[in-house]
């Protein structure tokens, strides 16, 4: 039986919303999310690059925040 992953709520919604569309800039997910410490929410973002559940990509040089198959599944659960 797989693990329940626990997240934080930042973590929870940056999942959400890219369950919802897919990818982010991470312009546009700093503006919708507003965490309150710039430096917390990275390390946040890093930590679900660890674990697989988002990628980072380099898209028309912005960088964008994308939901892996593995990132979905989790979302689902």
């Amino acid at each position: 039986m797989p693990r329940k992953l626990k997240l934080s709520p930042l973590q929870g919604d940056l999942l959400l919303m890219l369950e919802e569309a897919g990818s982010e800039t991470l312009g546009s997910a700093l503006a919708t999310l507003k965490p309150e410490d710039l430096e917390v929410f990275n390390r946040q973002v890093e930590k679900l690059i660890e674990l697989g559940l988002i990628r980072r990509e380099d898209f028309k040089g912005e960088t964008e925040l994308v939901l892996t198959e593995r990132g979905a599944k989790a979302v689902r659960t």
